[in-house]
């Protein structure tokens, strides 16, 4: 009896540890999502998801903007005028809220009105010309389901 309450002493421990290792590496592949990114100027923009909110109306745009050239950066606006062409209609985007996440990176979203009438997946390209008031020309093409 004994041995056997070892045995699954040491199941549950391998158990154990298993699901941890498990439940760990779920977390780095999430937090690791990309749906795409553009570099300029030494600094790199991300987009790591999107949803769709408010009834198909509206699209929130969570992205990341990091300094690759190592200097610091300051966020007074991270995204000037950004700008979505949504099938074959413009729309503009709102930078809702960013927030410091270290010297040189930004994590923050973009609020989008969706045109009324776009097919249940459409083809996305987001534009800006300046990130960090920093000139240069970020472009990310990506595709939405609503």
């Amino acid at each position: 009896m004994r041995v056997f309450s070892n045995v699954i002493k040491v199941g549950f421990a391998l158990f154990l540890s298993l699901s941890i290792v498990l439940v760990s590496s779920i977390s780095t592949l999430a937090a690791e999502k990309t749906i795409g990114s553009a570099e300029n100027n030494g600094i790199k923009l991300t987009i790591n998801d999107y949803t769709i909110k408010n009834y198909g109306q509206e699209m929130v745009v969570h992205y990341t903007v990091q300094s690759t050239s190592g200097q610091q950066i300051d966020g007074k606006s991270l995204i000037q005028k950004p700008g979505f062409m949504i099938g074959n209609k413009f729309v503009q985007g709102n930078d809702t809220w960013h927030k410091k996440v270290s010297n040189q990176q930004y994590q923050g979203a973009i609020t989008v009105h969706l045109p009324q009438y776009i097919p249940a997946t459409s083809n996305v390209s987001f534009d800006s010309d300046t990130v960090l008031n920093q000139k240069g020309q970020w472009t990310i093409n990506f595709q939405i389901k609503k």
